[in-house]
């Protein structure tokens, strides 16, 4: 062979040596001693795929393996001695767990799914044989001594991760879902726990029932266990006739339970007899009275043998009384009637809702004016004529007056400014004028006023009340008007008992409301609202005037959905003229013997009204809430402005609203249901 040849050749030896050294390694070796005996396995799997693992074991045991899709993954076996097929499936499990995976017999199939999802796979509970120590299984460990919610604080930390462990207060039991290995573990942790609990005194009060005849029916209740029951382990209870108490000493078990059963029957004494007091929460005593009172008399009229006589059968037989100091209603009937009548009374003393109401007025009045006109007057006292074009209301002869009427004495001449201001103090607008006086006085005036107004006011009254209760508030002044007066002066020259008689009515804004609220939140409304106000001096008026508008309607709304009540659009123009006839026709020269005037006015009255149903305490809170804080912002604005010569620590200021706190029932209430629902 050529030399050049030789080295190749060992190589490749070498290497074919290698693999097959490594496939030996790798593969089981079946070692069956003869015939009768059960075949062997001595396992070898170096970095091996983990799929054929589990289909190797699958032949060797002839199981049925079906494998979830998350099952992968390399491992690697080694065992120095032979092992049985059962043995093989044994270390089978062990490989699996280790590596997160894990075994679930169900029937003839074995699934292999993630440890995490064993606990929530069908696996056996409680079963009779022990299996394989890593065969996932439930158990229900009873706890005899102990509660069985105090012990899994303890056990928790022992478990893994994905085993399941949880407390069963009725039947005082642990619920274990785990390895076998790992419940056996448990179930040496709980009998000792079991075993060390210690007797507890505990001081049970009662409120209604006696301790000494509690104590005694609870003794013969429980008197066979007692007997049965180690000495250690048996519970003793003592009354205490002067706090009305029971003193429990035992394990926390047996006091759990009586102490449910302490609770049961430490209730108030049911009434009695014919006679019932019921205290009402919400309704009126007086006012349900009266209406139980027509129930009990209409019953008669229907009550067999009655022929719809009243009076007759069992009217004489049920009595209804209010005592308004606490509130009650006192009931005499015989039982039929009196059940009859409790729950008439359960379904009338309910929390009635309660609505908020809220108006909005707004009243925009738009004014404009306009005025142009000359006046004049002339007069010759020697020869008697005189002539003059003056206005009926406020016209120039008061302002003529003044001037016109002096003589020359120094008295007069001082009392020239004096008139004339009182004149034209009864006069609007620019008022100009020239004037001569002596044998031929004269004197002319022109006026002239152009004026515009606006008024925008915005009402927003708010009210609360219950359902189907008139509710009314009123915010306004107390005005006076004359009614009559009386000023004779009999048969001398002063005044015999001069009175005026005078009458107040309100002048603002009133709004009374009945609220109903229908199923559905839609609220019926019965509405009487009223805006009234001073008006303007008017010519000719006897007294004061007020402008007023009134709604009264009823109107279905959603609740809080404003809507419109009514309302009013007026436009007012009148335009005037006075003039001499043919003189004031005159172009030009004809101002000078007319007065024009023009007047417009707008006004628009416009009633909104929003109602909130109100059926809870943190609604009310938050109407209450948003209405507060707005008037503490208001004030706060104030205060940032200060006081100019005082101290701003005059300024007063609302304190803040306190939060709401939600009403929760305390958790001895919730125990206490849940241990009324375990005991049923």
């Amino acid at each position: 062979m050529p030399r050049n040849l030789f080295k190749p050749l060992v190589a490749i030896s070498l290497v074919v040596m290698s693999l097959v050294a490594a496939i030996m390694s790798s593969a089981p070796t079946i070692a069956q001693t003869n015939a009768a005996q059960e075949p062997t396995y001595t396992v070898q799997f170096n970095d091996s795929d983990l799929l054929e693992v589990i289909k190797f074991v699958a032949e060797v045991t002839g199981k049925t393996m079906v494998i979830d899709p998350r099952v992968k993954g390399r491992t690697k076996i080694m065992s120095s001695k032979a092992l049985t097929a059962d043995e093989l499936y044994g270390l089978f499990r062990s490989v699996l767990e280790v590596s997160d995976f894990t075994v679930v017999e169900v029937g003839d199939i074995v699934r292999i799914v993630p440890i995490k999802d064993a606990r929530t796979s069908p696996t056996a509970v409680n079963k009779p044989e022990r299996g394989d120590d890593s065969e996932f299984v439930t158990q229900v460990i009873q706890l005899k001594n102990i509660a069985a919610a105090k012990v899994i604080p303890v056990l928790r930390p022992l478990v893994p991760q994905n085993s399941h462990l949880a407390a069963y207060d009725p039947s005082n039991a642990i619920v274990i879902t785990d390895t076998n290995a790992n419940i056996e573990r448990m179930r040496d942790v709980i009998d000792k726990i079991d075993r060390a609990a210690l007797p507890v005194t505990e001081v049970v009060k009662l409120k209604y029932a006696d301790a000494d005849a509690m104590v005694s029916m609870l003794g013969k209740l429980q008197g066979a266990d007692q007997k049965s029951a180690p000495q250690s382990n048996r519970l003793s209870m003592v009354s205490d006739t002067r706090n009305n108490a029971i003193l429990l000493t035992g394990e926390d078990v047996k006091r759990s339970k009586i102490k449910r059963l302490i609770r049961q029957l430490d209730q108030p004494q049911q009434q009695s007899g014919n006679v019932r007091v019921v205290y009402l929460e919400y309704a009126d005593a007086k006012e349900a009275a009266a209406v139980l009172t027509k129930v009990v008399q209409n019953m008669s009229k229907v009550s067999p043998g009655s022929k719809g006589k009243a009076g007759s059968g069992v009217q004489t037989q049920a009595t209804v009384e209010a005592d308004e100091a606490t509130n009650a209603l006192l009931i005499t009937a015989s039982k039929d009637i009196l059940d009859s009548l409790l729950s008439v009374v359960a379904r009338l003393d309910i929390r009635r809702a309660q609505v908020l109401v809220e108006a909005i007025i707004v009243d925009i009045n738009i004014g404009d004016r306009a005025e142009l006109g000359v006046e004049w007057l002339f007069v010759n006292q020697d020869d008697g004529y005189f002539g003059g074009s003056s206005r009926a209301e406020n016209g120039a002869l008061g302002v003529l007056e003044g001037v016109l009427d002096s003589d020359d004495d120094d008295d007069d001449d001082n009392n020239v400014v004096a008139n004339l201001a009182s004149g034209i103090a009864a006069r609007t607008g620019q008022t100009l004028g020239v004037a001569s006086d002596g044998r031929e006085a004269f004197a002319a005036i022109l006026s002239a006023l152009r004026g515009n107004s606006k008024a925008n006011i915005l009402s927003t009254p708010s009210l609360l009340t219950m359902d189907n209760q008139e509710a009314t508030i009123s915010v306004g002044q107390n005005v006076p008007f004359r009614t009559g007066s009386f000023t004779s002066t009999g048969t001398g020259s002063n005044p015999n008992n001069p009175f005026t008689t005078i009458q107040r009515e309100d002048v603002g804004i009133s709004l009374t409301v009945t609220p109903q609220v229908n199923e559905g939140n839609k609220v019926l409304l019965n509405i009487a609202q009223e805006v009234s106000s001073l008006a303007d001096g008017v010519a000719g008026s006897a007294d004061l005037i007020t402008n007023q508008s009134t709604i009264s309607t009823q109107i279905l709304a959603n609740d809080g959905q404003t809507i419109v009540l009514g309302g009013l659009i007026r436009e007012d123009i009148q335009d005037s003229e006075q003039r001499v006839p043919i003189l004031g026709s005159i172009p030009i020269l004809g101002h000078f013997f007319k007065f024009q005037s023009t007047n417009y006015r707008k006004s628009n009255l416009m009633v909104f009204l929003r109602a909130k149903i109100i059926r809870d305490d943190e609604t009310l809170y938050g109407a209450t809430a948003d209405k507060y804080r707005l008037i503490q912002q208001e004030q706060g604005e104030i205060q940032a402005e200060g006081l100019h010569l005082l101290n701003d620590d005059y300024i007063p200021g609302l304190q803040s609203l306190p939060e709401y706190e939600l009403q929760n029932l305390p958790d001895e209430a919730f125990q206490k249901e849940a241990e009324q629902e375990g005991g049923e």
